[in-house]
């Protein structure tokens, strides 16, 4: 098997929800990879050298705006890579920092983005939304969609033509009057689920491990146990009695 690479920005900040368990899972079905943790105040890896996936996690509000300040210099790259096609993974709100404008009107800042992506980002530290999300992704049949879950108090408007991660059939989207989740863009996935995202839909992560090294076949580790816990939480999500109605679309779903 050819030698990995996964870089974690910022673990020292975007290291909320357990997210990160993303990235020790991946690291449990490839235990030849080398994790590259880039510390805000180090340069980051891919700038330099091959990095097969690079990772953000969820943030506090602070935590972006340090991120922001840490990317600046590296937009154009990211850019770069996004549309090169190098594979990266931004969970819950590590998204927004790649937008044009985060608000907090309640904390009283409203601070610029990278603007890699037109979404505007406003926070409502009052009105967390707690739900679930299903849907299907273009790696995958439809019998074996996304599952996952939203807590956030940050609500995203989209321009028009940013691609989603995929199209809820169940749960919001980027906000809940939108069934588009997250952003898509080459080999970039921006989502705001939590979950964590790898860890509970083995499927999926087979399918990014086949991506980043197409030349070795995807082993899951502790499949067994994975795949029986997305098949009943699969089930459950299904059951139209697990869900409530503030978990649905609220209005007709446009294209923001």
């Amino acid at each position: 098997m050819s030698r990995l690479t996964i870089e974690m920005l910022f673990p020292e900040v975007a290291n909320l929800h357990g997210d990160n368990a993303n990235i020790t899972y991946l690291a449990q079905c490839r235990p030849d990879a080398e994790v590259v943790r880039t510390a805000l105040n180090d340069r980051p890896a891919f700038l330099d050298r091959r990095v097969d996936l690079l990772y953000l996690g969820p943030l506090t509000e602070r935590g972006q705006l340090k991120a922001i300040d840490r990317l600046q210099p590296y937009r154009r790259e990211l850019e770069a890579r996004f549309d090169s096609g190098g594979l990266t993974l931004f969970t819950h709100n590590a998204l927004e920092v790649l937008g044009t404008r985060i608000r907090n009107p309640e904390m009283g800042y409203e601070a610029q983005g990278l603007g890699i992506f037109e979404l505007e980002t406003t926070l409502a530290m009052m009105g967390r939304y707690n739900g679930k999300v299903m849907g299907p992704v273009t790696e995958l049949p439809d019998a074996q969609p996304i599952v996952g879950y939203k807590s956030q108090f940050s609500m995203v408007e989209a321009g028009s033509g940013i691609d989603g991660f995929f199209t809820a059939t169940r749960g919001i989207g980027r906000n809940p009057s939108s069934a588009v989740e997250g952003v898509r863009r080459g080999g970039f996935i921006g989502t705001s689920l939590i979950g964590p995202l790898l860890v509970i839909n083995p499927h999926f992560t087979r399918a990014l491990l086949a991506k980043l090294d197409p030349d070795t076949e995807p082993v899951l580790a502790h499949e067994e146990y994975a795949v029986k816990a997305y098949v009943e939480r699969l089930r459950e999500f299904r059951d139209d009695r697990r869900w409530h109605d503030g978990e649905r679309v609220q209005k007709p779903i446009v294209s923001r």
